[in-house]
């Protein structure tokens, strides 16, 4: 990294150019670190009287300088949170420290089953007799977000620049909405040129960090109703409904983190897919 008089930032040659080595090198080393830390909490009933019930909360978090391209952005799968696989400046890990990929807050998951009681005698017993209700609640908080823009410097590989922060870019969450989820003027794009909005003299690498703010959490219910009729003692005809987002509850995606592209800080997509049910039938013998 060189700069020039007016403090512009330059590429200047590769470690290795002295010795003809002016091109991309990759090297694997293992050197990151990575910490989970987190409260875990089950409260279980077990299956009496028709009932079985399942409580399960925790509360962690995890952090490092590394991604996991297993779960979200980059060359990866998933969604794009906004970190990549290289540093922004390989010189300097410990600014890659920040909220893993996957790291969800809070998660309660609760599930039960539940056997209507009702007797099978005469008419109300055999309709409603032998239903059998098994419901699924999942509430999370959101993914962290790490801003980025484009490459300031051609430094090799497929490293991502981030901007600078000169606010925290948190909205109350009364001032959300889907085309401006944080403080969109929170973030300042750096630039080469001197006469440009945003230059800052013998600066080349965003003070914004990884995971600084939080996506939209998510929350769902999912359930199964079911019942057995019998027929003879050897057959069974079973109806099954199979509810997927039950309530149609809109869960939103992750806001553009890009300030370089189109939807910086705007929501365009869905987490989860709209109410889906699925009827079977099933006959036993």
């Amino acid at each position: 990294m060189v700069f020039n008089a007016a403090g512009v930032p330059g590429a200047g040659l590769r470690p290795l150019a002295g010795l003809g080595l002016n091109a991309d090198i990759q090297i694997l080393e293992n050197l990151a670190v990575s910490n989970y830390h987190s409260l875990q909490t089950r409260l279980e009933k077990r299956f009496s009287s028709g009932v079985s019930g399942l409580l399960s909360y925790t509360w962690g978090k995890a952090l490092t300088n590394a991604v996991d391209h297993l779960s979200t952005s980059g060359g990866g799968n998933g969604v794009d949170v906004g970190v990549f696989k290289e540093a922004q400046n390989g010189g300097d890990r410990r600014a890659e420290y920040g909220l893993a990929e996957f790291d969800v807050q809070h998660r309660l998951i609760g599930s039960a089953v539940w056997q209507v009681p009702f007797r099978r005698n005469g008419f109300a017993g055999s309709f409603f007799g032998g239903w059998e209700l098994s419901p699924i609640v999942t509430v999370q908080s959101g993914l962290g977000l790490t801003m980025v823009q484009s490459n300031l410097l051609n430094l090799g590989g497929e490293r991502q620049s981030r901007p600078n922060r000169v606010a925290n870019g948190a909205l109350p969450d009364a001032q959300r909405t889907v085309d401006r989820y944080f403080d969109t003027n929170a973030f300042r794009i750096l630039q080469t040129s001197p006469a440009a909005e945003g230059f800052v003299a013998f600066q080349a690498f965003g003070n914004s960090g990884v995971g600084v703010l939080r996506g939209p959490g998510m929350f769902n219910i999912d359930f199964n109703l079911s019942r057995n009729f019998e027929i003879t003692e050897k057959r069974t005809i079973q109806f099954r409904a199979e509810f997927f987002n039950a309530l149609n509850h809109t869960n939103f995606g992750v806001p553009g983190v890009n300030m370089s592209s189109g939807g910086f800080g705007q929501i365009i997509q869905t987490s989860t897919e709209s109410r889906i049910i699925q009827l079977a039938l099933k006959y036993k013998f």
